[in-house]
């Protein structure tokens, strides 16, 4: 219910502190199928582009606040779309799960503080979402405050953060999950624990450096520098990605399925943060060469 309480207090009204983006028919697409997710009364509840309730079982505030919340919800739908845009990669890294007409996107709404929320997405085919829903795929999230779109440090910190929380999960679950927990503890979980916490600690201390807010009005030294730290912030990352990767194919190759799901959450998204960067990189790099081929 804390979550309803939070969106609330925006009293219906639409958000209007977020980009109107133009965009291409990819993002337009995602944006009219898209499908929130909320976590109430201990479960799962989805919702259709148009709100209408697809699973779990309504109660009276929730009909209240669907009723009374259609502006508002379409705003947020548009922030969280243009946040997608702006401060990730998560969409264009994993275009081929939502590319055809039949392909729906699922924004789970989880509540973190103040009007801060992370949204995890899954993508599902719009013809098997009802009758073979946990068939879905997760694709990524990102993290949003209502109240200001833009972010410091280009929203970085968010997910160098969640990559340390992510570490102390997956963690804690493999002790629980995994069969053979002693032998594999050594050689890979003590190994990711050690270059999440490198990578942690290391893109924090360079993404200081970065201009703190607006890179538009930055200098071309400072740019430059932001590019350099960027791809060492990337090569860690990386190193972290393809072990992350080895440590999930013998899982498979182990039937360790209990656990692997939890590994593979954390690896997209690790691969997804490095297509980001990447995104930064060439955005920054046209911005100083100040040349484009389009």
């Amino acid at each position: 219910m804390e979550i309803l309480q939070i969106l609330n207090k925006f009293n219906g009204r639409g958000l209007d502190n977020y980009p109107q983006i133009q965009h291409n028919n990819l993002f337009k697409r995602i944006r009219d199928n898209f499908h929130f997710e909320l976590f109430l009364k201990g479960s799962n509840m989805l919702f259709s582009p148009f709100y209408t309730q697809l699973r779990g079982e309504s109660f009276p505030e929730l009909t209240g606040f669907l009723s009374q919340n259609e502006e508002f919800l379409n705003s947020l739908k548009d922030f969280i779309v243009s946040s997608l845009f702006v401060y990730s990669a998560v969409i264009e890294e994993n275009a081929n799960y939502l590319i055809n007409e039949q392909d729906i996107i699922i924004g789970r709404l989880m509540y973190r503080e103040h009007s801060k929320f992370e949204v995890k997405f899954y993508s599902h085919y719009q013809d098997e979402l009802q009758n073979s829903y946990n068939d879905k795929i997760y694709i990524g999230r990102i993290f949003i405050d209502l109240n200001k779109f833009e972010k410091e440090h280009l929203g970085l910190n968010e997910y160098f953060h969640s990559i340390l929380e992510q570490n102390a999960k997956i963690q804690e679950r493999a002790l629980h999950k995994l069969r053979y927990y002693d032998d594999y503890k050594k050689p890979y979980l003590d190994e990711i624990d050690y270059l999440a916490k490198e990578v942690n600690s290391e893109a924090l201390e360079r993404i200081k450096l970065f201009p703190k807010s607006n890179f538009k009005k930055a200098s071309t030294v400072a740019l430059i520098e932001s590019i350099d730290n960027l791809l060492h912030i990337q090569n860690l990352m990386l190193e972290l990605k393809d072990f992350t990767l080895e440590f999930e194919n013998k899982l498979r190759l182990g039937e360790e399925t209990n656990y692997v799901k939890y590994l593979f959450k954390f690896s997209k998204d690790l691969i997804n943060d490095i297509k980001y960067l990447s995104k930064l990189y060439y955005l920054i790099s046209n911005k100083i060469s100040k040349y484009s081929i389009i």
